[in-house]
């Protein structure tokens, strides 16, 4: 039998013969180069740590007793990436070991978080299947947003664990018709904070998703389809599944030159199953209207139409309102995406602005959506200006990428310096929620800035919850070796219902201040003060109740460690 050899050259510049088989057999032939060229690229990137810390804290408390203890703590971690010409992956892991000690009371604590993600492109961006999900502590209590942690108030974390699947298809260089679609599934997972506050969760949620437009050849009709179907289980209160459809679609007739005619729909339908209130039924929303279109080419256009509305609902039905969609690239590093319309709910609009300069990249994004904590918490917004390695721990270390459609390496990650505020329950929301986030890096500075607000008003619980944040990360590299790094942020947090005892208010502080020393290639030194203060009500109900030290306490912080890290 006559084999078939190949030479393989390795990135280390090596060479090695492999036999690949019967020349007789193409189907083995194709498998077996199409699975050696993928190899013979391949970057494989293990790297861990270990971070030994010693923390003393002073937590004085207005409503209950003041505590000063030493923590000691071990946070060992591994991260390992894969990039071929197919496939890439990241697997990052901590465990976290925290021992207290008190005057009156000696604790000990584990903690463990890992998350991964993985894209398999066998047909270059033709099909692209994805893995994601994590196991993350996150804060149960609204009102203790920012100021809950490892280290204060742990028993207000609940542990939650997430993963997604997801498959897309991309037909993008076709000539007379472009096609983009999606099918995943998630499940989210959670165990009730220590304190009893917040649901535990248990929600698999199945989405199908799908855009169909013109092709490059189009010119006198520009068109564009898009559909979404997305079914949560609500397994442990048994609330019945939460459906909801979506879909949106416009054409574009040109008359002369840049204008044209736009014909334009929209229909929106959400449903709670297994339910004999109102609410069972479908609240089905539909919206048709006809303008004009002024169209410089596919990323610079701005449409006006007038507007009608078909619902079920009759003080919304036949409503006449004005509509608007604007898709404007002013350069290649500079757009801005804006709508403006009705829903169920009311007036509804959307932004999507992003600009990137040398030093300055920001993003700017403002959705209105109909989602609960579980969809929310498997798929998270990420708008990260800064690109960071996946083992980093300091914006020091982290770069802004040169252009809007960076695609990071499987051993980066985009990275924002702000995180959602959510409420543990299976209530259906609408959320509207902005987020503004801004980087600067020029010399010796690095620059992070975040802005969010995000409004949750429960369709069947009568309650609103509204979230104000902002925050600045700064690192200024005083020497080759050495960095300044500082980060405050702030929340105002705001929830208002029908019951008295439910209504409160929160403002929560989280400031930071260190320096961190290299000690040649693997060995880091640093040293920080920080300083923690919440001040407002002491409300329950809602996922808003306090914590261990209550509604009102400040707590100071002063830790050093040391970091040793091999790659």
């Amino acid at each position: 039998m006559e084999a078939a050899t190949m030479d393989i050259t390795m990135q280390n510049g090596k060479s090695s013969n492999y036999c690949v088989g019967s020349s007789k057999n193409p189907i083995l032939w194709l498998i077996t180069l199409l699975f050696f060229q993928d190899f013979a690229y391949a970057d494989l990137d293990v790297s861990a740590g270990v971070t030994s810390s010693n923390i003393y804290q002073n937590v004085k408390s207005e409503d209950r007793k003041s505590v000063s203890l030493n923590t000691f703590s071990i946070n060992p971690s591994l991260n390992v990436s894969y990039e071929s010409r197919t496939l890439r992956g990241r697997w990052q892991t901590q465990l976290t070991y925290l021992k207290r000690d008190r005057d009156d009371i000696n604790i000990e604590d584990n903690f463990q978080n890992y998350a991964y993600s993985a894209q398999w492109s066998p047909l270059d961006d033709l099909i692209t299947f994805e893995a994601s999900g994590a196991l993350s502590y996150q804060n149960a209590q609204p009102g203790n947003f920012l100021v809950s942690d490892f280290n204060t108030n742990a028993n207000s974390l609940a542990k939650t664990r997430s993963n997604r699947l997801a498959s897309t298809l991309n037909i993008r260089e076709a000539d007379w018709i472009q096609v983009q679609g999606m099918v995943s599934y998630s499940d989210v997972a959670s165990e009730r904070a220590a304190n009893g506050q917040g649901n535990a969760l248990n929600n698999d949620t199945y989405q199908l998703s799908g855009t169909a437009r013109n092709g490059d050849r189009a010119k006198k009709l520009i068109w564009q389809i898009t559909g979404s179907y997305q079914n949560t289980s609500r397994a442990q209160l048994q609330g019945g599944e939460f459906i909801s459809r979506n879909a949106s679609g416009f054409s574009d007739f040109n008359i002369i030159g840049n204008w044209a005619i736009r014909l334009s729909g929209t229909h929106e339908a959400n449903q709670i199953s297994d339910r004999i209130d109102s609410l069972s039924a479908t609240r089905e929303f539909n919206t048709f209207g006809a303008g004009i279109t002024y169209r410089q080419t596919a990323n610079r256009f701005i449409s006006l139409t007038a507007n009608r509305t078909n619902t079920e609902q009759t003080e919304d039905d036949s409503d006449n309102f004005v509509g608007v969609d604007l898709q404007w690239a002013f350069t290649p590093r500079t757009s801005a995406s804006l709508t403006y319309g009705r829903r169920f709910f009311g007036e509804t609009g959307s932004a999507n602005i992003r600009y990137n300069s040398k030093y300055l990249r920001s993003a700017f994004i403002y959705t209105e959506n109909v989602t609960n904590t579980s969809r929310l918490l498997a798929n998270p917004e990420n708008i990260g200006v800064f690109v960071c390695p996946i083992n980093s721990t300091s914006i020091s270390n982290c770069f802004q990428p040169n252009n809007l459609n960076y695609v990071p390496a499987s051993n980066e990650q985009f990275v924002q310096f702000s995180n959602q505020n959510v409420e543990f329950s299976d209530n259906i929301i609408v959320r509207k929620s902005s987020n503004l986030q801004l980087g600067y890096d020029f010399s010796r500075i690095t620059v992070g800035l975040s802005f969010t607000y995000s409004e949750d008003d429960a369709l069947d619980a009568n309650r609103l919850l509204r979230t104000l944040s902002s925050g600045i990360t700064l690192s200024y590299q005083i020497g080759s070796y050495t960095n300044a790094n500082a980060s405050i942020s702030y929340a105002n947090v705001d929830q208002q219902s029908d019951g008295t005892n439910n209504n409160g208010e929160s403002d929560n502080w989280n400031f930071e201040l260190g320096i961190t020393r290299s000690i040649g290639r693997n060995l880091n030194f640093s040293s920080d003060i920080s300083y923690i203060k919440r001040a407002g009500d002491d409300v329950i109900g809602g996922g808003f109740n306090t914590g261990l030290f209550g509604a009102n306490f400040t707590d100071r912080r002063i830790s050093v460690s040391l970091t040793y890290t091999y790659d």
